[in-house]
């Protein structure tokens, strides 16, 4: 038992040590880079310095819950028939729907892409409305497309085929 805990301990504080870890990498990276820009206000530091930050905060407040004896264990899968074998139609449905948008932003531009995303990943949930899916993605990916230009970031053009 004694040549265990060492063992257990280690795999214990694993956790927080690599979230911490990486929040101290990230905000290593975040040095170089220029935290606002002249016109937007913003720079692309300000989001790495963020994300740095949180994972350097929440690697200090998991090493605080494994310090206090909690105990970080997989849960039980939710409604998950583990005898049933894995779905390759939803698994290659759900990655066209993460790589076809790469190919398809500059032609079709961000809120179609982000449409047919949506549309695609929902289908491999079992979403059997593919026109309700395709609005509700792009209303969300019109909003996010706006969202982020109105703050100076560019996604490219809103629609380049139609020459917007």
């Amino acid at each position: 038992m004694g040549s265990t805990a060492p063992a257990q301990r280690l795999l214990r504080w694993g956790l927080p040590l690599a979230v911490a870890g990486l929040g101290v990498a990230v905000l290593t990276d975040a040095a170089h880079l220029p935290l606002t820009q002249a016109y937007a206000g913003i720079g692309p530091g300000f989001f790495v310095l963020a994300v740095g930050l949180v994972l350097t905060a929440l690697g200090g407040a998991l090493g605080y819950q494994v310090a206090r004896g909690a105990r970080f264990e997989a849960e039980e899968t939710e409604g998950a028939d583990l005898t049933q074998p894995m779905s390759w139609t939803g698994f290659l449905t759900a990655a066209a729907g993460v790589f076809l948008p790469v190919g398809l932003i500059s032609y079709a531009g961000f809120p179609l892409a982000g449409a047919v995303a949506y549309a695609f990943v929902t289908r491999a949930y079992g979403s059997r409305r593919p026109l309700a899916d395709l609005a509700i993605g792009l209303a969300v990916s019109t909003a996010t497309w706006f969202a982020f230009t109105k703050l100076g970031v560019q996604l490219g053009g809103f629609f380049p085929l139609g020459g917007l």
